[in-house]
């Protein structure tokens, strides 16, 4: 007989053991695994989203540099046509104001360089036919057109890795040569360079010939270099900078030979560029976080094993106070323990007090409908608060913080609204744009050109009189105003009051003819054959066009 209780001792202890372990660890290791894959794949949707976003906005800060640059060659190439005698001071002029560029080439119909001066103001080697076979005077003899470069270098005049911008020298229509300006690779690419290297990424620039136009230190590419099969992946895989860039997982990239995840997308000018994050970028943080699982798991193993012999010492002495407990709720009826199959002795005598139990829960079960019923009541209060909250949360997505109008989308809200609502009839638009702003945000800073936006915007409140008018901040310093039930008459009162509004606002301005901050106004009213609001917008954008070529300060319909 005592054999057979140890028997049953034993096994009460083992399948303890065993529960409490399963029931412990199994969940632990399972949210564990759970918890890094999840973490994983968080990480590679915010690498791949930041990729995205980061090579999508260098390629078009690159596109728009290079435009901005063919922009000054093209403006020189039209004054050396109407002026060719002072075309070497104008060169000088523009590498003054165009740092970017370290020389220009002045070539003649037949592609021979007529000058050649560099950033220093220097004269350089005059090469005959220089331009012959070559895209940019291809371009620029026979199209008419200005040019991006592929990368290169050209050993007469530095070792300087440069792409070029050419325009061509037109007198009417007959071709008179034409510029070349070039400019340094690394000029190009730093501030991208730099970017990407906080963010621990290699940049890769590939041109139209899949030559490599820059590589950052971490890749195995150098300038000038042919991408190969790399390069032509690159290519398949580019999209357009409008579009989400498409992610790949290659090798043969870094100088490492790991490989790494990659964006790429193909620039205006045709040019592809990529982002590189290495693989490893994404596998450094799971180190920690793996330990550190580690260690709470074997925390939880101790504490299991800690708490069962705690658990076994204290069984023996709790379960007869345990019993006696159990059996003051008793309400009547017993549990048939036979029933329920073969227990431990000890727990027998407990099985018996759960039943008995039984009762009084069911009457607890009551009062538990009762209190969910009321806890119901409070749910649905807290509810209606937080609809109140999400309402006023939408409100702001609508409103400009800085000066308290309508942002872009509340704007456009509004216009769907009013030109839907057939109460608006007529409708007026008055288009503002804040005279020489970029001025004063150059003089004064962003701070000030704040402070002056918001009593800019302020000003205009003051000059709106009818309850129903809408003012809006599309973006930068331009400004729109919806006029409901409104003549162009009426409009054109209110463009002037708005005009003597900033006028009187008296905003210091030193870099304008009249020492103050001003704006220029663009009038339009609904006419029948305006199919939506954007007819009107365009004929109010069109309408302050003039009364800027007027001479500012002014609104014109």
């Amino acid at each position: 007989m005592a054999a057979a209780v140890d028997n049953k001792v034993w096994s009460l202890r083992r399948r303890l053991a065993l529960g409490l372990a399963m029931a412990a660890l199994l969940p632990a290791i399972l949210f564990s695994v759970a918890l890094l894959v999840s973490q994983w794949r968080r990480d590679h949707q915010n690498l791949s989203d930041s990729l995205d976003a980061s090579v999508r906005l260098n390629a078009g800060l690159i596109d728009d540099f290079l435009e901005s640059q063919q922009a000054a060659v093209r403006l020189l190439a039209e004054s050396i046509a109407d002026n060719p005698d002072t075309g070497g001071v104008r060169l000088a002029n523009v590498l003054k104001a165009y740092p970017a560029m370290i020389r220009i080439l002045w070539v003649d119909a037949k592609g021979s360089v007529v000058v050649a001066q560099d950033a220093r103001g220097r004269q350089m080697l005059q090469i005959p036919h220089i331009g012959e076979g070559e895209a940019w005077f291809i371009a620029a003899r026979t199209r008419y057109q200005p040019f991006i470069t592929n990368v290169y270098r050209r050993i007469a005049y530095g070792d300087e890795v440069v792409v070029g911008v050419s325009a061509p020298i037109l007198r009417g229509s007959e071709f008179k040569g034409a510029l070349l300006a070039a400019i340094p690779v690394e000029s190009l690419m730093r501030q991208s360079a730099e970017s990407a290297a906080r963010s621990q990424w290699e940049l890769l620039l590939v041109d139209r010939e899949n030559r490599v136009t820059f590589a950052s230190r971490g890749l195995r590419f150098h300038a000038l270099e042919n991408a190969g099969t790399v390069g032509a992946s690159l290519a398949r895989v580019a999209t357009a900078m409008d579009q989400p860039a498409r992610e790949v997982e290659l090798t043969g990239l870094l100088k490492s030979g790991a490989s790494a995840y990659v964006k790429a997308v193909r620039m205006r000018n045709g040019w592809v560029l990529a982002l590189v994050a290495p693989r490893q970028q994404m596998l450094a943080p799971l180190l920690p976080r793996i330990l550190l699982l580690l260690g709470l798991l074997t925390v939880t193993m101790l504490c299991v094993v800690g708490m069962l012999g705690l658990q076994w010492r204290t069984l023996k002495r709790s379960i007869d106070a345990l019993l006696q407990g159990l059996r003051g709720y008793v309400l009547g009826g017993r549990m048939d323990a036979r029933k329920m199959g073969r227990l431990p002795g000890e727990l027998e005598p407990l099985a018996q007090g759960i039943e008995e139990l039984g009762a009084r829960m069911n009457a607890a079960y009551a009062q538990v409908q009762q209190v969910l019923g009321e806890r119901e009541q409070v749910i649905a209060e807290r509810t209606e608060s937080l609809n109140l909250a999400v309402t006023e949360l939408s409100l702001q997505s609508r409103t400009d913080a800085l000066t308290g109008t309508l942002n872009y989308r509340g704007f456009r809200e509004a216009c769907d609204r009013v030109w839907a609502d057939p109460d608006s009839q007529p409708l007026a638009v008055l288009a503002l744009d804040i005279d020489h702003f970029k001025r004063y945000n150059d003089l004064y800073g962003h701070a000030e050109g704040d402070v002056a936006l918001r009593r800019f915007a302020g000003a205009v409140r003051s000059a709106l009189f009818r309850s129903g008018d809408v003012l809006a901040r599309p973006g930068g310093e331009e400004f729109t105003v919806l006029m409901p039930d409104c003549s162009l008459r009426q409009a054109m009162q209110a463009a002037n009051r708005v005009c003597a509004r900033v006028r009187e606002a008296d905003i210091s301005h030193d870099d304008t003819p009249s020492g103050r901050l001003t704006v220029s106004i663009g009038v339009a009213a609904r006419e029948p054959g305006d199919v939506d609001v954007d007819a009107l917008l365009k004929r109010a954008d069109d309408a302050l066009y003039r009364a800027k070529s007027g001479g500012r300060d002014r609104a014109s319909s």
